[in-house]
């Protein structure tokens, strides 16, 4: 009786060995897949930076300066009173006034000079050759 009780103890585990290999159970094989081969690709971008348009040269007005001593104070009178139909009008600048008027002007064209040679300096590191170069620039303004 103990062998008929082992048989069929043992059939439904031969039953189950048998399905070991469909189930995947074991070690796996090992696959070896080569190396990915890394590509760099360099590409030339063109610099897209907004150029303002560069500023006009400025256009000023004349200014009539007349120089009024005690000997053409009348003669000066008459020709300012006919520029301005009867009315007299002087707004006067004292020598040391003049002066110091001069070298504002100098100092407002050094300043005009130096911003001028930033709007080339910056034109140029980021333009490709497009329009006007800097000097043409720099001669027309």
């Amino acid at each position: 009786m103990i062998r008929k009780n082992l048989w069929i103890l043992m059939i439904p585990m031969l039953a189950s060995c048998q399905m070991l290999p469909r189930l995947e159970w074991g070690p796996k094989p090992i696959v070896v897949q080569p190396e990915p081969q890394i590509v760099t690709v360099t590409e030339k971008v063109p610099l897209r930076i907004y150029q303002p348009p560069l500023p006009q040269e400025i256009d000023l007005l004349s200014v009539n300066f007349f120089v009024i001593t005690e000997e053409n104070l009348e003669e000066k009178f008459k020709e300012i009173e006919k520029m301005l139909d009867g009315q007299f009008v002087v707004f006067a600048l004292t020598p040391d006034g003049y002066e110091k008027m001069a070298e504002n002007f100098q100092e407002v064209r050094r300043y005009v000079r130096q911003q001028k040679e930033l709007i080339i300096y910056y034109r140029e590191a980021t333009t490709e050759s497009e329009g006007t170069t800097a000097k043409e620039w720099q001669e027309n303004n």
